[in-house]
């Protein structure tokens, strides 16, 4: 396993999440864990966030840094940019405890952001 999937990995145990992937520019993917056509979700996600920065900068509102979804059946799906070009995209069948999924997440970000390769 490379650095970044280590990583990906620990946070999945930790947090009890169910897949997660890492986008670059344009809806790349870069890795993913535990989740079917990765490729294609990688790409919705880009689409999704960028249009949601768009939104958020056409409102004045500042940058985009972090998207929440939440489905109907109490799971949720969290965006979090790493940096202009990349982001990290979790999915979780648990919602309950949303407030510490956030800020995991957040860390998650920053910490993959120190990585050469998500430069």
């Amino acid at each position: 396993m490379n650095e970044i999937t280590i990583i990906l990995n620990e946070f999945l145990i930790q947090t009890k999440s169910s897949s997660a992937l890492i986008s670059g520019a344009k809806g790349k993917l870069i890795t993913s864990l535990h989740l079917d056509y990765s490729d294609s979700v990688a790409a919705m996600s880009d689409a999704i966030l960028s249009m949601s920065d768009k939104f958020l900068t056409d409102l004045a509102k500042g940058a985009l840094k972090q998207l929440y979804l939440k489905t109907t059946d109490g799971g949720v799906v969290v965006m979090n940019k790493i940096n202009n070009s990349h982001s990290v995209i979790v999915f979780s069948n648990d919602g309950s405890n949303l407030g510490l999924f956030l800020r995991n997440i957040d860390e998650l970000a920053t910490k993959l952001s120190s990585i050469s390769l998500l430069k």
